[in-house]
């Protein structure tokens, strides 16, 4: 892609200019915000510090660039931004829409490592004038980074100061190579954020290998802006600056040669991830030739006729569940499905933006662009539910269930809804949040193994997939303040059955009693051959875990649970396994029962309790579950919410049918 990139002067911008190139972009031209007062403003979004080099740094790198006045005003301060007029934000918009008029690109660099305040303006930016935000530095450990930088040898000079641990006498002016114990240092002593990311320092570049010329310091002053005993905030202003011409002259990729610049494939292995392998082989006879094997094609396809089921909770929880879309036209089935999802949310005083979470399971994975262009109208919304979409052998186009949460205390939610390409997790390919996180309930968006950078496919088959859709979990979690390790319970949806041993395997190495089913579908998006779609709760340490089991005839019910001390949360897995093909009625309602009594356990008497069944039947073992469905309908429980799923298989050859459980209050 053709980058416009957004630069301070500072290592950031400069450094992610650098991964810009290493991803394979080019970039076309630079763009800054200038302080109206030409000093040092105290903005939320831009630095200015320094903006006296940067005309110099644009004849550095020789390249145009282009320049708009900011006053520096934050109009919107939120964890969310919409238009505001005269916000600084504008500035932004108004300066690449300037530029638009006259160059062409495609994306724009952006050097934000934690700032989710950042981050959220500049992808709104983006999204409006439709253009990719390439923001490679975030959520990177900033430990790394800063060495990282220091090896590609971006030489960048400390020129603002502002927090415990820096003196602006002792510390202005010096190399960040020579600053890098002590920064190390003040990080063990005083939580000081690494490469400055909470305002503690900002800094100015004065050489990298984008450079031509490198930029010589003549004369400047030391401005002190408080003078503050323990924590002095005090900047450089540079009254005089000058280019000096690098000898011997280079071209830019002779310049970048013998780096340790990683492209994005070599972002996916990090120091404490060392056993990620791109043709990773596990031990001999372990799942022979699964790399090279096709999906599972199945000729028949389920019908089902099933009723949509909604119930509230008194915790502003609302599940609902099965909503089919009949209509032999795609597009006009998720129509119709969305027009009963929004319809169901009224009765309850709900709205489509109270939707926290959606799963699709469609009939034909190619008609996704489709599917995908009337989602958007309606989850259009800043921050949309997660979502997550498999294909699956049904003959309807489409079947919808979702969680939607309502309470007048919104500070409870916190949506992770990242647009920028990284080397961290992959972006939002399509109208939907990462993650939710509602008071300590974590739901994920539906994980496949894209390489964060390029947003591709990781290639090597389904090894290197398994460890890589289980990092980008792991990651996604810690952004939102949990790790992996507090997974409740999660479908992880394959294209063959035989990839279901190594996906087990990879996650029981990384996680702890999660209740998870494995579910043979016909197709995922992106042509990927694993997904995992999870929930997690932020005390899952304080989750019990239990078996349980019986035998009917021929046929054994088993059933997993996990429950915390308080017993508001359950959560169950129970299998319906036999040699025989499909099972009658009576077992069904054994098993059906069984769920949502260990579910119930401890609040028999409480009518208010919320039980959301999601029932994953195998094609194979039943030709009709008509039977079936019709005995959830007449179940005596009334607070049942389910979701009938045809796959193919499930996770063993003799699993007929799975029902995955959750009870919330």
């Amino acid at each position: 892609m053709k980058v416009v990139a957004l630069v301070s002067g500072g290592k950031d911008s400069t450094f992610n200019m650098m991964q810009c190139i290493a991803a394979g972009h080019q970039i076309v031209a630079l763009a800054n915000l200038v302080p109206h007062n030409k000093t040092e403003i105290d903005s939320y979004m831009y630095q200015s510090v320094g903006h006296e080099a940067i005309d110099l740094i644009a004849q550095a790198i020789d390249l145009p660039i282009f320049k708009k006045i900011t006053y520096g005003v934050s109009k919107k301060q939120g964890k969310t931004y919409e238009y505001c007029k005269n916000d600084e934000v504008e500035d932004l918009y108004n300066l690449l829409q300037e530029i638009q008029a006259q160059i062409e690109f495609d994306a724009v660099s952006v050097g934000a490592i934690l700032s989710d305040y950042q981050r959220v303006r500049v992808e709104n930016v983006c999204l409006r004038l439709n253009l990719t935000p390439l923001a490679y530095l975030w959520q990177r450990k900033q430990e790394e980074l800063l060495d990282e930088m220091i090896k590609c040898e971006v030489d960048a000079v400390v020129i603002k100061v502002a927090c415990l641990g820096l003196d602006p006498k002792k510390h202005l002016g010096r190399s960040l190579s020579l600053l890098q114990p002590h920064l190390l240092s003040m990080h063990e002593k005083y939580g000081l954020n690494v490469c400055g990311e909470g305002g503690e320092y900002e800094t100015l570049t004065l050489d990298c290998p984008l450079f031509k010329s490198r930029l010589v310091i003549e004369e400047h002053e030391l401005v002190m802006h408080q003078n503050d005993p323990i924590a002095p905030v005090g900047f450089l202003k540079f009254n005089s600056l000058k280019l000096e011409f690098k000898l011997p002259p280079l071209d830019l990729q002779s310049r970048l040669e013998g780096l340790p610049l990683k492209d994005s494939l070599g972002y996916i292995s990090d120091d404490d991830e060392n056993d990620f392998e791109i043709n990773n082989i596990d031990e001999a006879g372990d799942c022979d030739n699964i790399e090279t094997l096709d999906n599972e094609e199945v000729d028949v396809k389920a019908h089902i006729q099933q009723k949509p089921s909604s119930y509230a909770s008194k915790e502003g929880w609302l599940w609902v569940g099965g909503i089919q879309g009949h209509s032999s036209d795609p597009a006009g089935a998720l129509e119709e499905a969305i027009s009963k999802l929004t319809y169901l949310l009224s009765l309850k005083n709900h709205t489509i933006k109270d939707v926290c979470s959606i799963a699709l399971y469609v009939s034909d994975m190619s008609q996704f662009a489709l599917l995908n262009e009337v989602y958007i109208k309606t989850f259009s919304h800043v921050n949309p539910p997660t979502r997550a979409c498999v294909q699956v052998p049904l003959n309807c186009p489409v079947i919808l269930e979702a969680l939607s949460w309502k309470l007048d205390n919104e500070e409870d939610k916190q949506t992770m809804h990242v647009q920028s390409v990284s080397h961290w997790a992959p972006c939002n390919i399509g109208p939907y949040s990462q993650a939710n996180k509602i008071g300590d309930f974590i739901h994920l968006a539906g994980q496949i193994a894209l390489v964060p950078g390029n947003m591709q496919m990781v290639p090597g088959g389904i090894k290197p997939q398994c460890k890589l859709v289980v990092r980008h979990i792991d990651r996604v979690l810690k952004a939102i303040d949990v790790n992996i390790r507090d997974v409740v319970q999660g479908i992880c949806f394959v294209t063959h059955s035989s990839y279901i041993e190594p996906a087990r395997k990879h996650w029981e190495a990384k996680t702890n009693n999660a209740l998870v089913e494995y579910v043979v579908v016909t197709g995922l998006p992106r042509g990927a051959l694993i997904e995992w779609h999870v929930w997690a709760h932020k005390h899952n340490n304080q989750f019990e875990y239990e078996e349980r089991g019986k035998c009917i005839d021929d046929y054994s019910i088993l059933l997993y649970r996990r429950v915390n001390y308080e017993n508001n949360v359950a959560a169950t897995v129970c299998r319906i396994e036999s040699q025989a093909n499909g099972c009658d009625s009576q077992i069904f309602f054994e098993a059906l029962n069984y769920s949502v009594q260990k579910l119930k356990q401890g609040h028999e008497n409480d009518s208010k309790c919320i039980f959301n069944l999601k029932i994953y039947f195998s094609i194979l073992k039943f030709n009709n579950v008509d039977s079936l469905v019709e005995v959830v309908e007449n179940y005596a429980e009334e607070n049942l919410v389910y979701t009938f799923v045809p796959v193919v298989k499930l996770k063993s050859s003799n699993t007929l049918l799975s029902i995955c459980g959750i009870r919330n209050q």
